[in-house]
Formats: C-alpha cells, structure tokens, sequence
C-alpha cells in the first residue's frame, strides 16, 4: 500500500508541477500579449510648429518633417497622413508630394493640398504608396502651384507613417 502511495504522489507532484509550470508559460504570454500596442512609434511621427513660405517660382520645397518606416522583410503598403494649416494666394494651390529615401518627389494620390480660401485652415492629406522591405525615411514636399509671384504659407503640421501596427 505504500508503494501505491508513494507513486500516486510522486504523480500528483508531477502533475502540480507540471500544472505550474504551464500556468507560469501562460501569464508570461498573456502578460506580453495584453500590454497596449503603440499604434505610432516615435521613428513614425513627426510634428513641427514653425511657419514655412513657399512661391510658384521655387519649386518642390521639402517640409521640415521626416518619418522613418520599417515595414519589415517584404515591400509594403504604408499609409501616409500629413497635416498643416495653410494658406495661399487667390489663383493658386499648394500641391505635396513625397519623397522616399531622398529619391525624387512623387505623387501617390491626391496631390491639391490647399486652395484660396479667405482665412487659413488646417489641411488634410493622406497617402497609400509601396516601400521596399527595410527601414526608409519618407518626407513631404510642397509647392505652389500658380502664375509668379504667387505665395503660400504652412504653419503647424504632423505627419506619420505606418508600415503595420504590432
């Protein structure tokens, strides 16, 4: 009877230790797992609160905002927001487009920033466009598109890029 003793509690503490350590794996898992996810890493976002001036006859203009996006192993869609309050001159428009990696600028979808309105509003711009795997920097460009001696303004403005969300 002993004997039956003995190995029934040599398996129940198999069995408890066994249980404990199961249960150590799961709240080590379950304690990673329902930490809050940072939706926008600080490489990711970028906001700047200078005023910028830009005219017809400069060009593409780079904005003082710069994100960096690691979409991982594959090339990606990432999405794009760039924000500022804006103003231009009557008979003119501020286009944006982006550049990654220092490249040229490009448009990747609606590039009519901002038209002449009688006070300056804040502006909304948003992007889908397809980076190679890595690590890239993105960065938004501005001019003014209108006849010379035509103006615009940007004030306050963010910008964020996400690659994906973890």
């Amino acid at each position: 009877m002993s004997s039956i003793l003995s190995s029934t509690m040599s398996r129940t503490k198999k069995r408890a230790i066994g249980a404990g350590a199961v249960l150590a794996v799961a709240a080590g898992v379950s304690a990673t797992m329902l930490a809050p996810a940072q939706a926008i890493p600080g490489v990711q976002k970028a906001c700047a609160f200078d005023v910028s001036t830009n005219t017809a006859v400069n060009g593409w203009r780079p904005v003082n905002s710069v994100v960096s996006v690691n979409d991982g192993p594959t090339s990606r869609y990432i999405l794009v927001n760039f924000n500022a309050d804006a103003g231009v001159d009557t008979l003119a428009e501020i286009r944006v487009g982006y550049s990654i990696d220092g490249g040229p600028v490009q448009i990747f979808g609606a590039q009519n920033f901002a038209n002449h309105t009688e006070y300056w509003q804040t502006r909304h711009n948003m992007v889908v466009m397809v980076v190679p795997s890595g690590t890239h920097t993105i960065r938004p460009y501005w001019r003014i598109s209108g006849s010379v001696g035509k103006n615009g303004v940007m004030g306050a403005r963010c910008l964020t890029a996400e690659a994906y969300t973890s």
